[in-house]
């Protein structure tokens, strides 16, 4: 018999508690092409302590929730964390019948499911806790999947589904730091119905004796809507130096580091970046000066531009011979704000041409790289 699913039909939003919006609002409109839509007014921002904004760019959403007073559980989200990822809401078929699954399956649910009056539709809507630390999931059941609106809010502008100067296609995935991933796996597993998609487990010690630091990364998959989360720990030696224990110590705690959109053309997608003055994370010459020898090593098919046109833009290149993916990282949230309460989540641009993996193969090679710059 053919196990039951929760109905996941994709990610309905990501939920940033914030501080401020402003600094955010400017950074996802001009940088990315946001829109936006909707927000909170009157008794619904009174009664909860919370602003939400509704930002969309195709068919991705993104809530900015601001702090209005003490009441806000918000509030209490930043004042053990920076601003960072506080709920993944989930579009599903029925959220009563997720609800029930979820209950099957020792979930933790933090309330029954609201019903709540969204516009001329009706929203659902189950919450239950995980082991990301403060990160809650929902399960939203909406009839209508192109709404702009959330419960309390209004329209706050028309929406140009037409409007995409980066070409944004959609989430890729979330990536999740913690100290320990079996507690994530188990949870994706038995409560989500989640499965094993990819893996990587990488140590720099043969490159760097006595210094070397690495991560495990696995990551999990809703097969019938493609969501994907994936999740790192450090690994021993230097356990506590590993870059996954670094962002730990900066989020104060487990949660989610970053999310990547997926584009259509990463070239456009980082001038459009670039030309707002978003700030990548700068690649070492030496990654550029060794990618056509791994290029062949690594039998990379389906790759044709120049090398100097990533390295201008420090995008990365990974792949095998089922084809080629793409990546460029925006410098983390502190730094592009230049105000470190603002917290290590950082966006990942991300084209996928026939690639599956994560890019494995820029593990090594970005550490070596470094390395020899280090040495040069």
């Amino acid at each position: 018999m053919a196990r039951a699913t929760l109905g996941i039909q994709g990610i309905h939003s990501l939920e940033l508690a914030v501080r401020q919006a402003e600094p955010w609002l400017n950074f996802l409109t001009r940088g990315f092409g946001f829109q936006l839509v909707a927000s909170s007014m009157g008794a619904a921002v009174e009664a909860s302590g919370t602003r939400r904004r509704l930002l969309r760019c195709g068919d991705i959403r993104i809530v900015l929730a601001e702090v209005i007073h003490g009441g806000s559980n918000i509030k209490s989200f930043l004042e053990r964390h920076p601003e960072g990822i506080s709920a993944v809401r989930f579009r599903v078929a029925d959220a009563k019948a997720a609800e029930s699954i979820l209950l099957e399956r020792n979930a933790t649910p933090m309330g029954a499911v609201c019903n709540e009056p969204c516009g001329d539709d009706t929203w659902r809507e189950i919450t239950i806790a995980t082991p990301l630390g403060d990160v809650d999931f929902s399960f939203v059941e909406q009839a209508d999947i192109q709404s702009i609106l959330m419960p309390g809010m209004e329209p706050a502008g028309s929406f140009d589904p037409a409007h995409n100067p980066a070409g944004l296609l959609g989430l890729d995935h979330l990536t999740a730091n913690v100290r320990t991933m079996m507690p994530v796996l188990a949870f994706c597993e038995h409560v989500l119905g989640f499965t094993r998609f990819w893996d990587v487990s990488f140590h720099t010690e043969d490159i760097r004796p006595g210094v070397g630091t690495g991560l495990k990364s696995v990551v999990m998959w809703d097969e019938a809507s493609g969501v994907k989360l994936a999740t790192n720990e450090p690994l021993r030696p230097r356990y506590d130096a590993s870059q996954v224990n670094a962002c730990l110590d900066a989020n104060r705690g487990p949660g989610v580091h970053h999310f990547a959109f997926n584009v259509t053309d990463i070239l456009t997608a980082v001038d459009a970046a670039l030309a707002a003055d978003v700030s990548l994370l700068p690649m070492p010459p030496a990654y550029y000066a060794d990618l056509p020898k791994r290029i062949d090593a690594q039998g990379i098919k389906g790759f044709s531009q120049p090398v100097e046109a990533l390295a201008g833009r420090n995008i990365l290149l990974d792949g095998d011979s089922t084809g080629h993916l793409l990546q460029a990282f925006c410098r983390d949230q502190s730094r592009q704000n230049e105000h470190e309460d603002a917290g290590p989540l950082l966006i990942e641009l991300t084209q996928r041409c026939g690639a599956k993996g994560f890019g494995e193969g820029n593990f090594r090679a970005l550490f070596e790289a470094m390395t020899k710059e280090a040495g040069a």
